[in-house]
C-alpha cells in the first residue's frame, strides 16, 4: 500500500469517527435510537467475531456478558452518575467473562456450545429471579436521560 492510500484511509477513518461521535448532537428521537441500536449490535457482532473467528467455536455466552452489562446499567442508572454506571457494568461483564473463561478452558466442541448456552440461560434466569423476588417487578427499562 502506498503512503498516499494509507493516509487517505486514515483520514477517512478519522472523518467517520468524528461523524459517529457527533451523531447524538444532531439526531433526535427515532434516528438516535436507531443509531444506538446499530452501535450495540455492531459491538455484539464484533465481540462474537473476535472470539468465534480465530477459535472456530460457537459461543452463545457473548449475549450473557452484554446482557449483564445492560441490566447493570438499567439497575444503577437512576441512582448513580453515568460514568460510574458504565464502569460498573463493564467491570461486572468483564469479571463474569473472566470467571467463565477460566472455567471453560478444557471444554471443546459441542460441550463448549452447550455450556455457553447454559450460561446465557442461567444469567437470564438469575436476573428474572432477582427482579421478581427482590425488586418486585418483571423488568426494567433504560429510558433515563444521559447528561
Amino acid at each position: 500500500m502506498t503512503g498516499l492510500v494509507r493516509t487517505s484511509l486514515w483520514c477517512a477513518g478519522l472523518v467517520a469517527a468524528a461523524a459517529i461521535a457527533a451523531y447524538p448532537l444532531y439526531a433526535d428521537g427515532y434516528y438516535l435510537a436507531l443509531g444506538i441500536s446499530v452501535l450495540y449490535f455492531t459491538i455484539l457482532a464484533t465481540a462474537w467475531a473476535m472470539f468465534s473467528g480465530p477459535t472456530r467455536y460457537v459461543s452463545l455466552a457473548t449475549v450473557a456478558f452484554f446482557g449483564l452489562g445492560a441490566y447493570t446499567a438499567a439497575a444503577l442508572g437512576e441512582t448513580m452518575p453515568w460514568p460510574v454506571v458504565v464502569l460498573a457494568a463493564a467491570g461486572l461483564g468483564a469479571l463474569t467473562a473472566a470467571i467463565t473463561g477460566l472455567s471453560t478452558l478444557r471444554l471443546s466442541g459441542i460441550y463448549f456450545v452447550i455450556f455457553s448456552f447454559g450460561l446465557a440461560e442461567l444469567i437470564r434466569q438469575l436476573v428474572i429471579w432477582y427482579e421478581v423476588n427482590i425488586h418486585k417487578s418483571v423488568g426494567r427499562y433504560l429510558f433515563s436521560a444521559v447528561t
